[in-house]
């Protein structure tokens, strides 16, 4: 099937429907622009808008056999990367009032700011001690975002990955590392 013949709105939608990769490549080439721009506004984080917009495309292309017309493809996407965006903004609310409180308690418990500043250090030694926990390719991939702050694209040139790759990887070893610390 050539490009051509996707631009018939009723035959990209049922290849797309079907499974078909050209399809899907075409759908995600016209509406990730788009997405994009508009999930960038909720998170204000390029990578993390990619990362959202991305797992939309996901999900549309799991979801693909239930969607009845091709005009619901864009509500589709634009519904589950603003909810996944809504998501991250309201976990970002808990972790910075999570901190808020913990750094409340720190000063109140803490005379000496070198008893604060030791706690500090214990946690961190503590987290970095739980990294090594991690498969040694995720643990790579979470060093290099994290600690060198390389993007995902960065991570998947070095290391000859894919892009969605390098993403679980790294949202893998966030959720590790949450359910070790109960955050």
């Amino acid at each position: 099937m050539n490009l051509h013949e996707l631009s018939e709105p009723t035959l990209l939608f049922d290849r797309f429907r079907q499974g078909d990769g050209s399809a899907f490549k075409v759908l995600y080439d016209r509406y990730f622009p788009l997405l994009f721009v508009t999930i960038l506004k909720y998170v204000e984080r390029r990578d993390l808008a990619e990362d959202i917009v991305s797992n939309a495309f996901i999900k549309l292309y799991d979801c693909r056999t239930t969607i009845k017309d091709a005009d619901h493809i864009y509500a589709f996407l634009y519904v589950a990367a603003r909810n996944e965006a809504v998501d991250y903004q309201r976990d970002l609310r808990r972790q910075r009032a999570a901190r808020n409180e913990h750094t409340q308690l720190a000063d109140r418990e803490y005379h000496d700011s070198r008893e604060a500043e030791l706690e500090r250090e214990e946690w961190m030694v503590k987290i970095l001690q739980a990294i090594e926990l991690l498969p040694a390719a995720r643990r790579t991939i979470f060093r290099m975002h994290y600690f060198e702050e390389l993007s995902i694209r960065e991570i998947a040139n070095r290391l000859n990955l894919t892009e969605t790759t390098v993403r679980n990887q790294r949202n893998r070893a966030l959720i590790f590392l949450r359910q070790t610390f109960l955050l």
